[in-house]
């Protein structure tokens, strides 16, 4: 089975201004929430969507960028995506199957986007798998399993990166979803 990366795609597209930090501002005193609950909460796979507050933040684009192009779906902080209003009518029912769904309201746009936070998690096989490759991409090599999820993250990584398999990136390119790209992952044998 073949896996991937899940990156930002290019330079000029508008991204969502917000940051783990933002969330941390808003987050409700209440409910006991640690530092790291926020900061780290990709490494921790805890549930957000009970204390998640209502934020509301804007749509930027780099400095140098003259004219921005809106993505459908771009990748957010570690473990993470946006769906922007078309991203999430063809792939947030899907996606909820492998994480929780965080609303975010963006100013001057009537449509709700969304924060994928990935739960779900898989296993390397550490023989087959390096971090350290020089100026290479990492070498990773997953446990494959029957019940495999086609989105997920990893402890090898600390849970830096998204991954999926090949039903994911085929509904992204089906779709034809702008903002993110796959890059194949290296396989030692």
């Amino acid at each position: 089975m073949a896996f991937y990366s899940i990156e930002r795609d290019g330079y000029d597209f508008l991204f969502l201004d917000l940051t783990p930090r933002d969330v941390l501002r808003q987050a409700p005193r209440d409910k006991d929430l640690e530092f790291d609950d926020v900061m780290k909460f990709s490494q921790s796979s805890r549930p957000m969507k009970d204390w998640w507050p209502e934020l509301e933040t804007t749509l930027r684009a780099n400095e140098d960028i003259d004219s921005p192009r809106m993505p459908d779906i771009s990748a957010w902080a570690p473990g993470a995506l946006v769906l922007y209003p078309r991203g999430y009518r063809l792939l947030g029912e899907w996606l909820s199957q492998y994480g929780e769904l965080l609303p975010v309201t963006v100013m001057n746009n009537p449509e709700t986007h969304w924060i994928f936070n990935c739960r779900a998690k898989k296993d390397v096989d550490p023989d087959r798998s390096s971090m350290d490759c020089g100026e290479d991409l990492p070498v990773i090599n997953f446990v494959e399993g029957v019940d495999d999820p086609e989105i997920f993250k990893t402890d090898f990584d600390n849970c830096s990166f998204l991954y999926c398999g090949e039903k994911f990136k085929e509904l992204v390119e089906e779709y034809e979803l702008r903002g993110i790209t796959f890059t194949s992952l290296q396989r030692l044998v």
